[in-house]
């Protein structure tokens, strides 16, 4: 789940950094609460998955980006992420996900979105808060 922040200015340097600060301080709190909530629903096993949420937070001259990662960005983590919410089935040819120790096993997992419920129940949320800061901080400055 990605939060954009596009403020009205053409660069973010445009705002003082009293605003700029307020802004990064309120998406930093969205995301870190989503990064909360995802590990709540994420589904209970080894852990693994758990501990692999985590926020990722980026910055240009026109934006801020925060985002829930459910994985780290190593392959074995992504495809255990994907399969655990969008879920997997047998079939599908050669790249279909099999344990090695049971080669019946077809590897078939149901969905657990927990991603995607953490975007259904923070999203509005998360994007109002965001643009009440945005805005504020345009009307502290008076280009509002």
């Amino acid at each position: 789940m990605k939060v954009v922040v596009k403020p009205l200015l053409k660069s973010l340097k445009d705002l003082p950094r009293a605003q700029r600060k307020h802004i990064g301080d309120t998406l930093r709190k969205s995301v870190f609460e989503g990064v909360r909530l995802a590990k709540v629903l994420a589904p209970d096993g080894n852990g693994d998955l758990k501990s692999g949420i985590h926020a990722k937070f980026e910055r240009s001259k026109t934006s801020f980006r925060g985002s829930i990662e459910a994985a780290p960005s190593d392959r074995e983590s992504q495809i255990k992420a994907l399969s655990v919410e969008f879920g997997r089935t047998g079939s599908g040819g050669s790249r279909q996900i099999r344990d090695a120790n049971n080669p019946s096993d077809k590897g078939k997992t149901d969905p657990n979105p927990f991603i995607r419920r953490t975007q259904d129940i923070l999203g509005k949320k998360m994007k109002g808060r965001i643009n009440r800061a945005i805005n504020k901080a345009v009307k502290e400055v008076g280009f509002k």
